[in-house]
């Protein structure tokens, strides 16, 4: 029997190869320069993002960012105004998007999580970056290469893992 003669065998090998250097891959991290990377990537860094998820509402979309965050303080964290913000590069505060039945997240004092929020954005916040401000602590959402929301899908999610929004 000859297997590895055949097409077919060589091209299942060459696919299953291929699969396994995808699965088996380093992610990107998700910020872009190295000094923020090593900072926001580390195991215990205060905040880091893990993933953000944008869901376009006809002019306007829905972020939600969601986010590994260490609590140092000795009072329990509220995630809302003025503790935290998303900012875009000009500094213009993003506003959140509440749901009256739901509260905000919260992590208690000297703990961590992982968290979600959400921010209704406006087609001009995706025209530069945004960042995303815990009491003092800062971290690149997106990078200040314009996003054009008409290219999105309507009512359909689209998941980012690093800050470079394509």
């Amino acid at each position: 029997m000859r297997l590895f003669s055949r097409p077919e065998v060589w091209f299942l090998v060459l696919a299953s190869a291929v699969a396994a250097w995808w699965a088996l891959r380093e992610p990107e991290p998700y910020a872009a320069e190295a000094t923020e990377a090593a900072a926001t990537m580390a195991e215990d860094a205060v905040l880091r993002i893990q993933r953000c998820t944008l869901t376009r509402d006809f002019a306007n979309a829905r972020l939600d960012i969601e986010f590994h965050f260490r609590n140092t303080a000795p009072r329990p964290l509220f995630m809302q105004p003025p503790d935290v913000r998303l900012l875009t590069s000009e500094g213009k505060e993003v506003p959140p998007f509440i749901l009256p039945a739901e509260r905000p997240p919260r992590v208690a004092e000297k703990a961590s999580g992982d968290l979600r929020l959400r921010f209704w954005l406006e087609k001009e916040h995706l025209a530069s970056g945004l960042r995303l401000d815990v009491r003092g602590q800062s971290v690149e959402v997106k990078s200040k290469e314009p996003l054009d929301l008409e290219k999105l899908e309507n009512d359909r999610p689209k998941v980012w893992t690093t800050s470079k929004w394509q």
